[in-house]
């Protein structure tokens, strides 16, 4: 009993060293002027308060996330060359 449990310890310990990695959080300050642009033009009226960076299709992109007046929260990607990807 003893080994079976230590095998599948070791299968799960084993198994989380290649979880995905998460998409790194940038401050707001630290964003491309233009990324921002285009986030702001494409949802006017909310506040931007999360900037994650990621990958999509192999290139670099941002998912910007804000909220409006009401607590709705929105997000829109844009690739790293300022090209709407999505809007949530």
């Amino acid at each position: 009993m003893k080994k079976a449990f230590l095998g599948l310890l070791m299968i799960a310990v084993a198994g989380c060293e290649n979880e995905p990695k998460s998409d790194d959080i940038v401050p707001i300050e630290q964003v491309p002027v233009n990324i921002m642009e285009v986030a702001r033009k494409q949802l006017p009226g909310y506040t931007f308060d999360t900037v994650y960076k990621m990958k999509i299709d192999g290139k670099d992109a941002y998912e910007v996330r804000g909220k409006d007046k009401r607590g709705k929260v929105r997000e829109v990607e844009v690739s790293a060359t300022g090209e709407v990807l999505a809007i949530e």
